[in-house]
C-alpha cells in the first residue's frame, strides 16, 4: 500500500509505525531508538528528506508499506497433547522435552511480536 510521507508521519505519531517500508527502491526498517527508518545503503530516511527538500515538497512523496505477515502465534493444545501421552503411558523424556521446547518457542514468538510492535 502506498502512502504519503505526511500520512506516514501521522502513523508514527499514533504509535503505529510500519516495521518496513520501501522508498525509491530502498527497503527501510523502523529504528525504535532513532525514531526513523533506516537502511545501510541509504541511512536515515527523515534525516535525509528534511535536509534535502523543503517540507511542503517532501510531505507528498510516497512510500510503500510492506505488508507484514500475521505474526500472532497460533494457539497451542499442550494440555490435550500431554493428557493423551499420559493416558497412553507414552510420556518419556524425549516427548516431554519436545513439548517444553514447543512452549519455549511459542513464548519467544510472543515476546518478539510484542517487541516489534513497540510494546
Amino acid at each position: 500500500m502506498k502512502i504519503t510521507i505526511y500520512e506516514l508521519l501521522g502513523m508514527i505519531k499514533d504509535g503505529k509505525a510500519p516495521i518496513e517500508i520501501k522508498y525509491n527502491d530502498y527497503l527501510l526498517s523502523w529504528d525504535n531508538v532513532d525514531k526513523d527508518y533506516y537502511c545501510e545503503e541509504y541511512g536515515n530516511l527523515f534525516e535525509y528528506l528534511f535536509c534535502e527538500f523543503q517540507t511542503i515538497e517532501l510531505l507528498n512523496f510516497t512510500v510503500e508499506i510492506l505488508e507484514e505477515e500475521n505474526k500472532i502465534p497460533e494457539k497451542l493444545d499442550i494440555y490435550d497433547e500431554l493428557q493423551s501421552l499420559l493416558k497412553d503411558n507414552n510420556i518419556d523424556k524425549h516427548n516431554l522435552h519436545k513439548m517444553l521446547k514447543k512452549l519455549e518457542l511459542k513464548q519467544n514468538e510472543i515476546i518478539d511480536y510484542l517487541k516489534n510492535k513497540g510494546e
